[in-house]
């Protein structure tokens, strides 16, 4: 931060310091050359920080020109010294005519010197502030795991992540989302290349090492536009220090971006988080595992987050994280009365200790949407989310999942292309554009921007469901009933997969084959949760529409996700909607007719 004895009384209480900084510590040192002592002293650094913030120094024996020169360069206030370098050596000039001795005058000659250097080292900040605040993009790129241990991914990816979700909470700061950078985890990056393509200013990328307790993170700050490296680091720390880690080089970040970040801004970086190292590292567990979207992994990442809970109780974005993992189950593996609940619990917690958490609200949308029905309050969360975090890919999407059953489906379209452009490489952003041409019936464009998501992801099994249903609907039922089979095979613990495949036979009439599906899902039935739903979309398609009722009516009760999302759009269901029981249970959803 500087030598303490010079330090102006701005540094030395870490407030933002400006070019009249630099004048204050001239005024010190023309001070001691015409004293023959410090201006400000102390035992300690501490006392002489003490003495710059609260005493003036003793009076000089020198003529009062200079020594109005010296006082008004040492105001405690900057706005009570000279304004510019310029100004100072003009009084300078001017005092020096003013019928010196010999010694005063190369004193004065030697003070204009120092005077021009201070010019220029304040042009210098200028031109650095300038530069600085020009820099308003950055795209933080997966750390690379350079462990022997693919389990260390939750440090690589985890600190990733928290780097970058504290440097999106500063104002007038772009940040890449995280989810668009984590399209290049694994692949061999140009920065400059990979800068240009994501349109920022700067990129930040690193590697992490871990070996038993012992870790190791190189992170490398690079300016886009001039091919420079700004910053780069190597931190040696434990395990147990990954918090400290993180907050550091977000700081670091931050500061050569910003310059000096303000108290409100530090605070921004912490926000919704954690001072305790343990909690830190059973959270980034719980993101990781919840991240596969598998049982198995939603089911270890609830254990973490509790984990991380019990450990900070007041740690925001713990609960985020388990309020995301839970809406997440709700009707696929998990009933919607035990997945509601405890998602609105988990989010609402968030939300008192951090308003600010967009993660949070996007949770508390959805689970309003798909559980309480209450529209007007979801739109009010999904437009909150939106409203803090624009440029979230999640947002988006799900706030287009709920336009459609509202009948808006332009909108829902719309939403959707936002999404997109949000993330162009997210797999599940092109989805859910698919999935919004499919509930407004537009098969063609539907088909089309699905085949583009299954090229962007090949795996993700949510695509080949809504391919089915769009080629379904089409009359292609050979390549439907391709699709759904791809779906089961990526993805055989969801019902939602063996209900299309289901549905698919029956309505190409092979009831053998739908038969064997209801079959498998009463096995399933009886160890782990499935959607009536999903079920009564099979009967549908076998024209049982009694079953289908009975079905629909459990999932009325269950509070399904799938009444307020589908049941106004689904195809599927079209041979049950001139039976008044269809119109009666649309009415008591509330959905619009």
């Amino acid at each position: 931060m500087g030598t303490p004895a010079y330090m102006s009384p701005e540094q030395a209480e870490t407030k933002l310091a400006d070019a009249r900084s630099d004048i204050f510590s001239f005024g010190a040192v023309f001070y001691e050359m015409l004293a023959g002592r410090r201006a400000f002293s102390g035992g300690s650094s501490a006392a002489i920080l003490g003495a710059i913030v609260h005493k003036d120094p003793d009076p000089l024996n020198a003529p009062p020109a200079l020594e109005a020169i010296v006082r008004k360069c040492l105001s405690k206030s900057p706005d009570g010294r000279f304004q510019t370098a310029t100004d100072l050596r003009q009084a300078l000039e001017d005092a020096s005519t003013r019928g010196l001795s010999g010694l005063k005058r190369r004193a004065i000659a030697f003070a204009i010197a120092v005077s021009l250097l201070v010019i220029a080292s304040a042009g210098v900040f200028i031109y650095l502030r300038r530069s600085e605040a020009g820099i308003d993009s950055i795209a933080v790129l997966p750390l690379e795991n350079r462990s022997n241990d693919p389990d260390a991914d939750y440090i690589s990816d985890g600190v990733t992540e928290s780097i970058n979700n504290s440097l999106a909470r500063l104002p007038s700061l772009k940040v890449t989302p995280h989810s668009v950078a984590l399209h290049y985890k694994g692949k061999a990056m140009d920065v400059q290349k990979v800068g240009d393509e994501l349109g920022v200013q700067t990129v930040l990328t690193g590697d992490v090492r871990q070996r038993g307790d012992d870790l190791t993170i190189n992170v490398e700050l690079d300016d886009i536009r001039k091919g420079k490296q700004l910053w780069g680091e190597q931190y040696n720390r434990k395990v147990a220090d990954l918090l400290a880690v993180q907050s550091d080089i977000a700081r670091e970040v931050s500061q050569r971006l910003r310059s000096q970040l303000s108290t409100e801004d530090q605070q921004r970086l912490t926000q919704g988080s954690t001072d305790n190292p343990e909690a830190y590292r059973l959270y980034l567990k719980g993101k990781y595992y919840t991240n596969k979207l598998t049982k198995e992994g939603f089911d270890t990442g609830i254990d973490y987050f509790n984990q991380a809970i019990a450990v900070d109780p007041n740690y925001a974005l713990a609960y985020s994280g388990l309020a995301f993992n839970y809406v997440n189950q709700d009707d696929w593996f998990m009933s919607p009365n035990e997945a509601g609940p405890k998602t609105k619990d988990a989010a609402k917690r968030a939300l008192m200790i951090d308003e600010s958490d967009a993660g949070a609200h996007i949770s508390m949308a959805i689970v309003t949407h798909w559980y309480d029905w209450n529209w007007a309050a979801a739109e009010t969360e999904f437009k909150r989310a939106i409203e803090l975090s624009p440029n979230s890919s999640d947002a988006h999407s799900y706030y287009s999942w709920f336009l459609a059953p509202m009948g808006r489906y332009d909108e829902s379209i719309a939403e959707s292309k936002r999404a997109q452009q949000a993330d162009p490489l997210s797999g599940f952003a092109a989805f859910s554009a698919g999935a919004a041409l499919v509930f407004a019936r537009r098969w063609d464009p539907a088909i089309e921007q699905l085949r583009h998501a299954i090229e962007i992801d090949p795996n993700f099994w949510f695509s080949h469901c809504f391919l089915g249903r769009a080629y379904e609907q089409k009359g292609k039922l050979t390549e439907a009933i391709v699709e759904f089979q791809r779906a089961v095979e990526l993805e055989k613990d969801n019902t939602e997969t063996w209900s299309g495949l289901g549905h698919a036979y029956a309505v190409s009439g092979n009831r053998a084959e739908a038969q064997k599906i209801l079959d498998h899902l009463k096995e399933v039935s009886a160890h782990n949760w499935v959607a009536p739903y999903n079920v009564a979309v099979i009967y549908a398609g076998l024209g049982d529409k009694d079953r289908a009722f009975a079905l629909l009516e459990q999932a009325y009760k269950d509070r399904s996700y799938y009444l307020p999302t589908y049941l106004a759009t689904d195809a599927r269901m079209d041979s049950l909607r001139s039976d008044p029981r269809f119109g009666k249970l649309v009415r008591r959803v509330g959905l619009p007719e």
